[in-house]
């Protein structure tokens, strides 16, 4: 935006727009070296450019601030937001999940696993609720269906997970497997919405929701299962169109040596449908081979679902 800003406020004459720009920027050295006509550098870590959740005072200063850029003649100008606020916002409680959910027994029929999930969303509901009354709105709704179709949300990810199923019941507007994407950010949304709403705590970090959802729940461990499923099927067609280990590895962003460890029984015992494998090999999902499994888990995220061990020991 900063360099595209350089263009817009060129002249008519020299193919831009004459148009003032201003913007904000959350990484100094990067607008240092752009050189930005008018920006405000902000001390706000990456996905809150306006500042602290739940400070409108501040977001809307720091809008302020910004538009006040127009006023000066393009030097260019990078001008500092001040990083006071941090002493005036009263300390608050550590956050932490504002439920505890029960450690549920290891098993894998599709029943228990959807009574786990299902338990899962009957207590965080309670808070998403709280959420809503208190911001009066949701990110819900990708998938086609709301709120109130969470369950059933989770029960398909579920099907998906232990037996690849690809029935989509009514209301949505993807096709599987593409729809897998949009339920998971759906199922994300109210996990991470009703896991801020509890009154009087600190605002969690986006590294710490990420961690609490994939490494704590059952919903976050069903994800990695789907991943896993998904990505057993970028590998099968990889293999089949010739592409050795290493090149796997690298195109599907793997370990060093995780084709090579999982090639021959995937070969032996491939546990998806044909269904699934066509759809992916013929481009269906809009995505790349080796893409569209990456939609699912964070690349964050993607190698620690061992340490879900050490957080169910730590409760």
């Amino acid at each position: 935006m900063s360099i595209l800003s350089q263009y817009i406020e060129r002249p008519v004459s020299e193919g831009g727009a004459g148009i003032a720009t201003v913007a904000l920027n959350l990484i100094r050295p990067v607008a240092e070296a752009i050189k930005p006509p008018r920006a405000l550098w902000v001390p706000f870590p990456f996905g809150r450019p306006l500042g602290p959740p739940n400070r409108p005072d501040i977001q809307i200063d720091v809008l302020r601030q910004t538009l006040a850029l127009v006023d000066q003649p393009a030097a260019p100008a990078l001008v500092d937001y001040p990083d006071t606020f941090e002493e005036e916002i009263p300390p608050e409680e550590g956050w932490s999940c504002p439920v505890s959910f029960p450690n549920p027994e290891p098993k894998t029929e599709l029943d228990a696993l959807r009574a786990q999930l299902n338990s899962e969303a009957e207590l965080l509901r309670p808070w998403f609720d709280e959420g809503i009354r208190a911001r009066g709105r949701t990110t819900i709704g990708i998938s086609g269906k709301g709120v109130d179709s969470i369950g059933e949300m989770l029960g398909i990810m579920a099907s998906f997970s232990l037996d690849g199923e690809m029935v989509v019941p009514d209301g949505y507007e993807q096709p599987m497997p593409q729809l897998l994407r949009y339920l998971t950010a759906d199922i994300r949304a109210f996990y991470s919405e009703a896991a801020i709403s509890k009154p009087g705590v600190q605002f969690p970090s986006p590294d710490d929701l990420e961690e609490w959802f994939f490494l704590e729940t059952v919903a976050g461990d069903v994800l990695y299962q789907v991943r896993e499923r998904l990505l057993n099927t970028d590998m099968l067609i990889l293999l089949a169109n010739g592409l050795g280990d290493d090149a796997i590895d690298t195109q599907l962003i793997l370990v060093p040596g995780s084709t090579a460890n999982a090639a021959d029984e995937l070969v032996r015992n491939p546990g998806m449908s044909r269904e699934l494998l066509q759809k992916s090999a013929d481009g269906s999902t809009g995505y790349p081979v080796g893409r569209f499994s990456r939609t699912i888990v964070p690349t964050t995220m993607q190698d620690r679902r061992s340490e879900r061990a050490e957080f169910a020991n730590a409760s």
